[in-house]
């Protein structure tokens, strides 16, 4: 009896440099991974429309997975495996009534996300990038910058990045607050955090970093009341989503030096469209690279294969974010 050939889409190009590792089990499952060109990090509706009808599933950056798109998909779309912990882009509502299963790979990159969230407060306390431009440049200028012992930091969103950025800020001796709508009383009792009130965190932080998921509750957690709510000179880091911050109040905080710098790794649309935030002199703009190690891309190749592979050998996933519909495939 033949079996039939699973067909899964990949947008999240780093899968293919790992996808080796799981050559036997993909071979013994008849599934085929399929690349398609890639016009932009992430696609659109009608990009997905042309590439993903037929497959079995895709492992996936944040591409558009509307409603539109996955009522185009089913029934043969069974399965959207995130190579990631973001799932905001996917229409939960609109998968679990086609039956297709949502996944993450929670623990691929939390370390690499919190060593990177460390790296930008030391450059901004100590304007390392600034200071490589200058004298790159031909400027010696031995600058001073501001320590972090001692500081206070606010880590908005005690999840897995949360604690492992705590975690280091404490190894450096800064004095750690945490705001989690879901606290971990028992994590904050052995790793002496204090949790507090959002508005308490803002008030008494001199860097507020924010690892809160992307949500209805969380759009525009810093906007224009909540920033005027900030210590004057605080910092702002946001390895977190772009839509955790409105990006003209922080700009307008930033104008007035309410707001002292901000590091920010995400926007709100990606690229942006609107670089006046991106260029301000206050702000070190990335390109949501905090992620970005082999070691955790490696761990989320391999965590997201295997959840496919769960779903097309007809198990259940380990990692699923939804409770589909499943019907009979």
């Amino acid at each position: 009896m033949s079996v039939s050939r699973h067909r899964i889409l990949v947008t999240a190009r780093q899968v293919e440099r790992f996808a080796g590792e799981c050559a036997e089990a993909l071979a013994r499952t008849n599934t085929e991974l399929v690349f398609p060109e890639m016009p932009r990090p992430q696609l659109t509706e009608d990009e997905l429309l042309e590439v993903l009808p037929g497959c079995s599933g895709v492992i996936a950056m944040p591409d558009a997975y509307t409603a539109r798109v996955l009522r185009a998909c089913a029934p043969s779309l069974r399965i959207i495996a995130r190579a990631g912990v973001g799932f905001d882009s996917i229409d939960l509502d609109a998968a679990n009534a086609l039956g297709i299963w949502v996944t993450t790979t929670p623990g691929s990159n939390h370390e690499t996300v919190a060593d990177y969230t460390l790296g930008l407060i030391l450059c901004l306390l100590r304007d390392l990038v600034g200071t490589a431009t200058r004298t790159r440049s031909g400027t010696w200028q031995r600058m001073q910058g501001q320590e972090l012992s001692g500081k206070t930091l606010g880590v908005v969103g005690t999840g897995r990045v949360g604690k492992a950025v705590a975690r280091r800020a404490q190894a450096f001796g800064m004095h750690t607050l945490a705001f989690d709508a879901y606290p971990d009383l028992a994590w904050a009792t052995a790793s002496s955090i204090h949790y507090v009130t959002f508005d308490a965190l803002l008030a008494q932080s001199d860097v507020v970093t924010l690892h809160a998921p992307a949500s209805p509750e969380t759009r525009s957690l810093l906007n224009e009341q909540t920033l005027q709510l900030c210590k004057p000179g605080c910092w702002i880091i946001n390895t977190a989503r772009g839509e955790l911050i409105d990006e003209q109040a922080l700009k307008d905080a930033l104008d007035r030096g309410h707001i002292a710098g901000a590091a920010l790794d995400v926007f709100r649309e990606e690229p942006p469209a609107d670089w006046s935030l991106v260029e301000h002199p206050r702000v070190l703009p990335f390109s949501h690279s905090a992620g970005g190690t082999v070691e955790a891309h490696r761990r989320a190749a391999l965590m997201a294969i295997e959840e496919v592979l769960r779903v097309v050998s007809g198990q259940t996933p380990q990692f699923a974010v939804n409770k589909p519909q499943i019907a009979a495939h």
